[in-house]
């Protein structure tokens, strides 16, 4: 039968659903990451920490167990806003190390091997790239900060008694809030420096120097001008003032009262300034680009 004369149809099956069709790149990154035997190991460790922080809970809340080890002191083991705060930023300091070796290989192979006019050739739009590489590290990182931390908030809230979940529960916006905008942060900024960033190892330093070398400019801005709005460029402290304001610290909020420094909403308005600055670099990136050879 000649060709011309062959009548060909559309596919008709099934097909991915559109809103979830970007978890197919965060299936097959998980897939790849999994392979190797160092991220595995480098996930459990920043997991470890919650186990003796629960340890820690437990003991709080067992009174005979604090008599065994002969504990003398009643505010030793108080677990309270002051407690969460430092468990918060502990992870936080994981997630970013972890991030730090993640990153940097989500999108750098797929430019360097020209696979990005593949993807943007099918049903699949600049958008669903950057949700499913950005998912990878979404769940990764959710994994080893508010997910745990809630956790032990309701270990905590088990162990506890005399109402003290309903004294508490607060605290669940600011570990989830807390944690969501140093995830994003975290995640848009590898993301950008591996599409412009190809080896590891040059994008793993990029993303330390992001973070230290922009806080070091500040400090000599507010020696040099007397003032202290340079510290606006230390995205790590300003995370810290969130933390520290979201989980309503007496002690940080009227010493930072008395030293003038950055508000919240400054604090803010920085680390979403780096994740707006991030998308404006991945989208100057990721284009698909067709190469003709004459």
């Amino acid at each position: 039968m000649a060709v011309y004369k062959r009548r060909y149809n559309s596919y008709t099956g099934s097909l991915t659903p559109t809103w979830s069709r970007f978890f197919v790149l965060t299936r097959f990154a998980f897939a790849d990451l999994f392979k190797s035997r160092f991220f595995v190991l480098l996930l459990i460790l920043c997991i470890i920490p919650c186990l003796f922080s629960a340890g820690y809970i437990f003991v709080a809340n067992n009174k005979t167990l604090q008599l065994l080890i002969q504990l003398r002191s009643v505010d030793f083991f108080k677990v309270e806003n002051q407690y969460f705060i430092v468990i918060l930023m502990g992870q936080a300091w994981a997630a970013f190390f972890l991030n730090c070796w993640v990153g940097p290989v989500l999108i750098s192979g797929d430019l360097t091997n020209g696979a990005l006019p593949l993807f943007l050739s099918r049903p699949f739009s600049r958008a669903d790239y950057v949700l499913g590489k950005l998912a990878v590290l979404g769940l990764l990182l959710s994994a080893i900060t508010w997910i745990p931390c809630l956790l032990l908030f309701g270990l905590q809230s088990g162990l506890a008694h005399n109402g003290w979940i309903w004294s508490h529960l607060w605290m669940v916006v600011p570990i989830v809030l807390c944690s969501a905008i140093w995830i994003l942060t975290l995640s848009l900024l590898s993301l950008a420096v591996s599409a412009w960033v190809k080896l590891r190892i040059v994008a793993t330093g990029v993303i330390f120097i992001t973070f230290f070398i922009p806080a070091g400019l500040g400090e000599m801005f507010n020696h040099i001008m007397g003032t202290y709005w340079g510290a606006l460029l230390n995205f790590s402290n300003m995370f810290q003032i969130i933390v520290e304001r979201g989980f309503r610290d007496p002690y940080s909020l009227l010493d930072r009262m008395s030293r003038h420094e950055i508000p919240i909403p400054a604090a803010w308005a920085s680390l979403i300034f780096v994740c707006l600055l991030s998308l404006v670099i991945l989208n100057a990136r990721l284009r698909a680009r067709e190469t003709v050879h004459g």
